[in-house]
């Protein structure tokens, strides 16, 4: 049986919400230097974890008013990879649209663990969040899609370029798609990115 795209976004959903805030030292703190990528800054996100009641918008034209990555705490637990060699966190990767307040939250933007030494000490950080470019979960179609409107070999495209995109305020097309939640098996509707226009 197929693995439910969805699988991973939905447990994460599944855990308690918290209010974000920036780390006390600020970004720079959490994430390992000397890894190549770009200084995320999720010092403005949202306090609030309510969102506006979720409006199905199939076949809509839309704007992507902001995407946004939010780190995982630091105490939340870390993950193993299948192949059992590296550890991981979530982020949460969420698009907020123009229409009506919606927002839609995507699964498969990662962090990895990178072990540093300071002051001799080694100290656990986080690399920059990291999306594969697979196509199999909901953040690596969506970077799969800016490829084609691009008209450009997804291993060729930087993450940088991508959320550069995401935040000019691209016009897409959304699908709807019927999910189901693994955690309580109740079915919910989700407004993706079918096509960038």
């Amino acid at each position: 049986m197929a693995k439910n795209e969805f699988e991973d976004l939905e447990a994460e959903e599944s855990v308690p919400k918290q209010e974000f805030s920036e780390s006390p030292s600020g970004q720079e703190d959490i994430i390992a230097s000397g890894s190549a990528g770009t200084k995320y800054d999720w010092s403005n996100a949202p306090t609030g974890t309510k969102a506006p009641p979720r409006v199905d918008m199939d076949g809509k034209e839309v704007i992507i008013k902001e995407a946004e990555i939010i780190l995982p705490p630091m105490d939340r637990p870390w993950e193993k990879t299948k192949a059992g060699d590296k550890e991981f966190k979530y982020c949460t990767f969420k698009l907020h649209y123009d229409y009506e307040g919606q927002q839609e939250f995507l699964s498969g933007v990662r962090v990895f663990k990178r072990e540093v030494e300071e002051n001799g000490q080694k100290i656990n950080k986080y690399s920059h969040p990291t999306i594969t470019k697979d196509r199999n979960n909901q953040a690596s179609h969506l970077f799969g899609l800016y490829a084609d409107y691009k008209k450009k070999d997804l291993n060729e495209c930087s993450l940088k370029e991508f959320l550069s995109f995401l935040n000019g305020q691209p016009k897409a097309m959304i699908k709807t798609h019927e999910v189901t939640n693994p955690t309580n098996n109740k079915t919910i509707k989700k407004n993706m990115v079918a096509e960038f226009i």
